[in-house]
C-alpha cells in the first residue's frame, strides 16, 4: 500500500510539472473568423498571427500545426478539466476568471471598437430590444453555439435557458437560423455573416437588434497554470502591441 502511494504520488506530481511547462501546453481554438478559422487547410488569423509572434518572440520552436481547432464546446470542458490546456479566442467574463478560475493573457486585437457579442434577427421579424429586460421577455427561441460567449451573455443576462437551441458550431448555427428553427442568434455579427457567405446565405436579410457592451478577448489558460508562465507570455504580449506588431496583425485582416 505504501509504494502505492509513492508511485501515485510520482505520477500525479509528474503530471503537474508536464502542466507547468510553455512547451508542453496544448493550444486549442476554434473557427471564428477573422480571428481564427481555416482557409485551404491552413489555420489563420489575428488570434493565431498574434500567437505565432507571442512563440517566436518567447523563442517557443512551435507553427500553427501545434493548435487543433476543436468544437468550442470541447475546447470549453478541456480547458475546465485538463491542466496544461489554453483555448482562444475567449472573451473575458466575471465567471470565466472569478469563478471559474481561467487565467488569461490579453487583449487580442479586434477588428473594431464597437461591441462584438449580438443578437442577430432577420430584417422581415422587426424585432426590436432596447434593454436586457426586453431579451429575458422574449418569447421566442435563442439560437447559441454551445458554451460560447453568447450563450453566456444571455445567462448573465437572466434569460431562461429552457429558451436556447445549441448549435455545435458558427456554420449550424446560421443555418438553423435561415431554416426558421429559431427566431434569434447570439453571436458575433461580423463571424455570423462570414458564415453565412460561406454557405450561400444572404447576410443583408439579417440585422444586428442588441449589442452586449464591449468586452475584450485573450487566450485562456486552465486555472492551475503557473503565474510565471502567464507573467512571461503576457509580456511578450504587451511587447507586440506597444511595438506595433499587434496592429499590422490585425490590419492584415480588415477587408
Amino acid at each position: 500500500m505504501k509504494n502505492y502511494i509513492i508511485v501515485t504520488l510520482i505520477v500525479l506530481f509528474s503530471n503537474v510539472s508536464i502542466a507547468q511547462t510553455i512547451e508542453n501546453i496544448q493550444w486549442i481554438t476554434e473557427e471564428y473568423p477573422p480571428y481564427n478559422y481555416q482557409e485551404k487547410g491552413d489555420l489563420k488569423g489575428i488570434a493565431v498571427d498574434t500567437l505565432l509572434a507571442i512563440w517566436k518572440k518567447i523563442g517557443l520552436n512551435k507553427t500553427a500545426k501545434d493548435i487543433k481547432v476543436f468544437p468550442w464546446a470541447r475546447g470549453v470542458k478541456m480547458l475546465k478539466t485538463k491542466p496544461g490546456t489554453c483555448l482562444f479566442s475567449t472573451t473575458i467574463t466575471n465567471e470565466r476568471k472569478n469563478i471559474l478560475g481561467w487565467k488569461f493573457i490579453f487583449p487580442i486585437p479586434l477588428i473594431t471598437e464597437e461591441p462584438e457579442n449580438h443578437i442577430i434577427a432577420r430584417k422581415s421579424k422587426k424585432i426590436v430590444f432596447n434593454s436586457i429586460e426586453e431579451l429575458k421577455n422574449f418569447n421566442g427561441k435563442y439560437g447559441v453555439v454551445r458554451g460560447d460567449i453568447g450563450e453566456g451573455l444571455l445567462i448573465e443576462a437572466g434569460v431562461n435557458s429552457l429558451k436556447f437551441d445549441k448549435a455545435p458550431n458558427p456554420v449550424s448555427l446560421v443555418k438553423k437560423l435561415e431554416k426558421g428553427r429559431y427566431d434569434l442568434i447570439s453571436y458575433s455579427f461580423s463571424t455570423a455573416t462570414t458564415k453565412m457567405k460561406e454557405v450561400g446565405i444572404d447576410p443583408a436579410k439579417y440585422e444586428v437588434v442588441f449589442e452586449f457592451p464591449p468586452t475584450p478577448m485573450g487566450f485562456a489558460f486552465h486555472h492551475s497554470t503557473d503565474e510565471s508562465i502567464i507573467k512571461k507570455l503576457q509580456s511578450a504580449l504587451d511587447e507586440l502591441h506597444s511595438e506595433g506588431t499587434a496592429e499590422k496583425i490585425k490590419n492584415k485582416y480588415i477587408k
